[in-house]
């Protein structure tokens, strides 16, 4: 994740000629803080963009623990109002506020991880980014039904009580296809095994 934040912002701001890197103010709206794994990535990829362009402090800025609200909408305002011209917002719940805001502003980008709508709203401001994480967790799968394998080889466990657990924020698609490729991944090397899935409701717990 830290990567893709980095090329991707890297490309819009070289690409897009009405943006040059002196002059650029880049706001970021994120669910959870510095402390948290998935915000942190986050936060590390906008500080190597920073060095990689050559950005001040001042042109980086931040709202921290923006819940999946009508807070995002307004903090997606503020910073519009702050003179950004691009805005990042990192979680799944915060593109509906985001989309809303890259309506009103027009020759501002909006920027979205993990959503799915950019296509559908087709306007020229706001884009949606992610990586193929889903690959990953196939591949964690794997190795967790390696292990299961093992298990019932060694007679630890047996066929018929073959199941793993695993635990997720919200049902949602981003989530649901990630467990989904992380039991395929189990399944390929334990063709026996059972899953149960639960909901935190927390992206950050």
């Amino acid at each position: 994740m830290k990567k893709i934040i980095v090329l991707f912002l890297i490309s819009l701001l070289t690409f897009n000629v009405a943006f040059a890197a002196p002059n650029v103010r880049v706001g970021f709206i994120f669910v959870g803080d510095e402390n948290e794994g998935y915000t942190a990535a986050h936060y590390n990829g906008a500080l190597e963009m920073q060095e990689a362009l050559g950005l001040t402090d001042d042109q980086l800025v931040t709202k921290w623990l923006v819940p999946e609200t009508e807070a995002c909408y307004d903090a997606a305002i503020d910073l519009v109002d702050g003179g950004c011209d691009i805005v990042f917002a990192n979680s799944f719940g915060h593109e509906s506020y985001l989309l809303n805001a890259a309506y009103e502003y027009p020759d501002v980008e909006f920027c979205h991880a993990t959503g799915f709508n950019a296509a559908l709203a087709n306007i020229p401001n706001f884009h949606n980014y992610f990586t193929s994480v889903h690959e990953s967790r196939y591949v964690s799968g794997v190795v967790a039904g390696m292990k299961l394998a093992e298990m019932i080889a060694d007679g630890k466990i047996t066929e018929d009580n073959c199941l793993i657990g695993y635990v997720g924020a919200h049902p949602y698609a981003e989530v649901i296809s990630g467990f989904t490729a992380f039991f395929l991944g189990v399944r390929s090397q334990c063709p026996c095994a059972t899953m149960i899935v639960k909901y935190t409701g927390s992206w950050a717990s």
